[in-house]
């Protein structure tokens, strides 16, 4: 079974040969005009061949991780739905409101987020299916305040709506809450339910956990019925660095405003944004 850094390389592998093909279809359609109606509408209509291709690659291999977490399950996962085109055609057109290289970078950004959604989409897809299954957001070390914050909840994620615990009311988790939800419990050695954690959800209802910026290489890790989830070393010192924020932005309540925790984060550790 592959680690989740040996995933990571896989679809930035992945990726990287989108991004290629991207950049091809760009120098080969270079000679009409950049700012012509001709080139735009070429270049729509390319784009979502390009990105369907490798976003469906992605959610396939990530068919095959899932299975190979649990092979004595009789649970069988299957690849996400394919975006529809007319979406990345919008995405082509978004790129090409800007001019020359600046709307390739902007093309060759929206196809790593296809390939990357494509592995993220079929985890997530088929947690929501398999019962008792959950999944937990995975982040490199280097990764920035944002992504922090989701990486550090552990396998907590068992649905859309579960992704939404992040901050808000409720009692703040401890590091060994936190250590102990990785792992799947929900109670303590007194039997104690273990806190839950504060809870937010975005105005139009997104869950926060599955939110992902421009160039994110954060991915989804399912965590099957049974089994548990260890989250990286680093991430314990990222659970405090959460705690100490939000108790600095709100002294003594140990809560506060995620844009705020956030940008307490930024500003005193060295990630970057």
């Amino acid at each position: 079974m592959l680690t989740p850094n040996e995933r990571q390389k896989i679809l930035e592998q992945l990726h990287t040969l989108a991004t290629a093909d991207v950049v091809r279809l760009w120098r080969a359609s270079s000679g009409a005009d950049l700012d012509s109606q001709a080139f735009r509408e070429l270049i729509v209509q390319a784009y979502p061949e390009i990105a369907s291709q490798y976003a469906t690659i992605a959610a396939d291999l990530a068919t095959e991780w899932y299975d190979a977490s649990g092979p004595e399950l009789s649970y069988q996962a299957t690849p996400a739905p394919a975006a529809p085109v007319e979406q990345y055609a919008a995405n082509a057109r978004f790129a090409l409101t800007a001019t020359g290289e600046i709307a390739l970078t902007h093309l060759t950004g929206a196809v790593q987020r296809a390939v990357w959604n494509g592995a993220r989409d079929t985890i997530a897809t088929n947690v929501e299916i398999e019962a008792g299954a959950r999944w937990a957001r995975y982040a490199s070390a280097n990764a920035c305040a944002f992504c922090r914050v989701m990486a550090s909840r552990g396998a907590v994620y068992a649905s859309e709506a579960a992704a939404t615990t992040v901050v808000g009311r409720g009692k703040e988790m401890s590091a060994s809450d936190r250590r102990a939800r990785a792992r799947g419990e929900t109670r303590d050695s007194r039997r104690r339910f273990i806190a839950g954690g504060r809870r937010n959800r975005r105005p139009d209802g997104q869950s926060l956990g599955d939110k992902y910026h421009n160039s994110c290489r954060c991915i989804s890790v399912e965590v099957r019925p049974g089994k548990s989830y260890e989250p990286p070393s680093y991430v314990e010192r990222w659970q405090q660095d959460y705690i100490d924020a939000s108790r600095a932005v709100q002294p003594g309540a140990g809560a506060g405003d995620l844009k705020d925790i956030l940008a307490h984060m930024r500003a005193n550790t060295n990630v970057r944004r």
